[in-house]
Formats: structure tokens, C-alpha cells, sequence
């Protein structure tokens, strides 16, 4: 019997398998018709599971029951971030080059799911891409910002179609820059006369490039153009002061400031989200909207979702969940007192004093120990 890796389809957690899955040896996990219990257990159906090549794993068989008819076909989460980072390269690459294959309603729908995204779990989609934070890849990063700014334009009330088009921007605003941003991201020297000119003039032209592929939508253009903008007059392209900045633009300029401060360069290393954010606070009231930098803390607390902490007792922990308390995340722990990854995520509690975070460590150093991301965000993780 052949077998393959699990399909990307999404199971009802607490009703029964529409197939059996194997283990690599040819031995059934969870036979068709028993209930997936958790979502720990489906994580791991999904991270080591296989089934029959050619049968119904391959395509929902919805005559066997009505759980299967029920059975929604939609990739998982990191798997749908992925997707969207290579649609979103191909839009800058088409934009830079000046072909326009229905940009403007790609773009959209991107924007679409990534608060479809937000919405089904604002956390696993912010630490998902906060654990990718790794490099200065352009799209990567812009979604990063996209998902971010919902963390300012929900509870200032944004309406939808505001929200909407702020991820939009979110997603091209440094489009014009496409060509040279990892470029950049990798030089030490300083800048050429060429390279500072783009960097002036990088937003006037994204608007620019996004006019020519049918972006009509002030609100999104406006807040591309303006996004480095200053409360205090000090920014570009128009030296705009206080309110006469958009709150859009605004929301921008500051997740455009964190998720390019928590990324590596060339001439320094990534600097941990801690870091990040007390820049932020520093620069609020002066060249950042003071009530939108307290808000942007507040919200993502000490230990953003997606990082990597070492503890007290020497583990390596994710922080995948906000709480009340911003100082004490949820934890799972992924690498343990012995240096070795373990093979589940461990809930780890940052209030007892063995399991205290001690400091933040950078996710290259440990990224490829994760296995699974998805497994870091499952609801039935246990302590261990």
C-alpha cells in the first residue's frame, strides 16, 4: 500500500474521521469513524500522519457520512501564510514591472484572508509570522505588517472598509522598493546617491505603480504615500504635522518601525520585540502618535505572540498567547533543560518561579528546532 502525507483540509475537532490515518510503519493513528479529540491530537495527525495514496484522504469521500459532508477544505494556518507570501512576491514583481493581471483584486482578496487569518486567531497569526522574522524578505514582512495594523485599527474603531484598505497599503507600501530591499537589508556600507534617491522617493512611486494598476482608494493611497510621515514634521514626502498625518498612515508608520526593528540587518542583528517596542514608546508624543504607541504596546504586550524566551529552568519557550498580565504569556516549551527539542510543546507557566522568563533569544538561533508551528498554537497542549 502506498501512502501520503496528510491533506491540507481542516477536520472538526470532537467528530469522527472521515479516513483512517497511518503512522510511517503502516499502522493506523486514528481510524475512520473514531472522533479526533483535541486539536493537540489533530496537530499531531497533521505533523506525522499519512493516508492511503489514491483514496479518500485524497478527496473528502462525502457519501460516508455527514461529518465528512461537514469537512471544510482549507490549508492550515502556516501553510495559507506561505501561500500568501509567494501570491504577494508575485504581485510586487508584477507591479514593478508594469503588468497588471487583476492586481488591484489580488491584492484585495489577499488582504481578505489575512483577516480571515486575524479573525480565526489573531495570536497564531501574529507569532506565526513573528517566528519567520528571520530575514528582511520583503512580502514576508509586509504581511507581518498587514496583520499588525489590525492590532491598532480594531480598537480605534476603523470600520471595515478602513481596516480593509490599510492592510492593503500594508501589503505594498514599500513596492517601489521591491528590486532593492533585501539589497539594502544586506549592505553595510553607506548608501549610494542612487539608493538614497529610491529611499526618498520609494512612496511617491508605490502610489504611483498602484494608480497604474487601477488602485483608486484614497485611503490606501494616502496612507502608502504618507507612511513615513511624522507627528513632529519630520518626516516625508510632505513633511505633514500631527492630524493632518491619517490615523492610517500613522497605524503604518509604526508597524512599519517594529516589524523592520525585529528583523536583521547587515550592519546590526535583529533587535528583540522588547526592544522594539521601548523605541516605540521613546519616540511616542514626539515622532510617533503618542495615544496609537501606548495603544501598540499595550496591545502586543511584553512578549509578543511568536517569541522565543528562554527560561529559568534553561528551556526555550514560544510565547503563543496575550494575557491580561503582558508580562506573563502562555508558553509552550519546545526545547528543553537538555538542549534537545522536544517532541511536543510543553505548557510552561512564567509566573512560577523554575519556569520565569529570563530573557528573549533570537528565533534564528533555535527556528529550525520547531518542527510544526501549527502543534505551538493546538488548545490541548499539556503541561509536562
Amino acid at each position: 500500500m502506498r501512502y501520503r502525507p496528510m491533506p491540507d483540509i481542516q477536520i472538526i475537532v470532537g467528530e469522527a474521521l472521515p479516513f483512517t490515518v497511518f503512522d510511517r510503519t503502516g499502522q493506523p493513528l486514528l481510524v475512520k469513524g473514531h472522533p479526533v479529540e483535541s486539536d493537540l491530537m489533530l496537530a499531531r495527525l497533521y505533523e506525522h500522519g499519512l493516508v492511503e495514496d489514491g483514496g479518500p484522504g485524497a478527496r473528502t469521500d462525502t457519501r460516508d457520512s455527514e461529518v465528512a459532508q461537514r469537512t471544510r477544505y482549507v490549508a492550515r494556518p502556516s501553510a495559507r501564510l506561505r501561500d500568501a507570501e509567494d501570491e504577494l512576491t508575485l504581485l510586487h514583481r508584477d507591479l514593478q514591472a508594469g503588468v497588471y493581471r487583476d492586481t488591484r483584486n489580488r491584492i484585495v482578496e489577499l488582504a481578505r484572508d489575512l483577516q480571515d487569518a486575524w479573525e480565526n486567531d489573531p495570536d497564531q497569526a501574529m507569532g506565526l509570522l513573528q517566528l519567520e522574522a528571520i530575514d528582511h524578505r520583503l512580502s514576508r514582512r509586509l504581511m507581518h505588517a498587514a496583520l499588525l495594523t489590525q492590532v491598532l485599527s480594531v480598537p480605534r474603531g476603523l470600520d471595515e472598509s478602513r481596516r480593509l484598505a490599510l492592510m492593503c497599503a500594508a501589503l505594498t507600501y514599500d513596492v517601489a522598493l521591491a528590486r532593492i530591499s533585501e539589497a539594502l537589508a544586506n549592505q553595510a556600507v553607506p548608501l549610494s546617491e542612487a539608493q538614497w534617491r529610491s529611499i526618498q522617493t520609494h512612496t511617491s512611486d508605490g502610489v504611483e505603480m498602484l494608480r497604474r494598476a487601477g488602485v483608486d482608494d484614497e485611503v490606501w493611497l494616502d496612507a502608502v504615500l504618507d507612511h513615513h510621515e511624522r507627528v513632529d514634521g519630520t518626516g516625508y514626502p510632505r513633511g505633514l504635522r500631527g492630524e493632518d498625518v491619517s490615523i492610517e498612515a500613522r497605524i503604518l508608520g509604526i508597524v512599519d518601525i517594529y516589524t523592520a526593528m525585529i528583523r536583521p540587518r547587515a550592519y546590526r542583528d535583529a533587535q528583540p520585540s522588547r526592544v522594539a517596542l521601548r523605541d516605540i514608546f521613546l519616540e511616542r508624543g514626539q515622532r510617533i502618535d503618542e495615544r496609537l504607541a501606548t495603544l501598540f504596546i499595550k496591545e502586543l504586550g511584553v512578549y509578543p505572540p511568536g517569541t522565543m524566551v528562554k527560561l529559568a529552568s534553561g528551556e526555550i519557550a514560544v510565547a503563543v498567547r496575550r494575557t491580561a498580565e503582558g508580562a506573563h504569556p502562555q508558553l509552550r516549551s519546545v526545547i528543553g533543560k537538555d538542549g534537545a527539542p522536544l517532541a511536543y510543546p510543553q505548557v510552561r507557566d512564567s509566573r512560577v518561579p523554575e519556569t520565569a522568563i529570563v530573557e528573549i533569544v533570537p528565533v534564528s538561533q533555535y527556528r529550525s528546532a520547531l518542527g510544526s508551528l501549527n502543534v505551538l498554537w493546538a488548545r490541548g497542549a499539556t503541561a509536562g
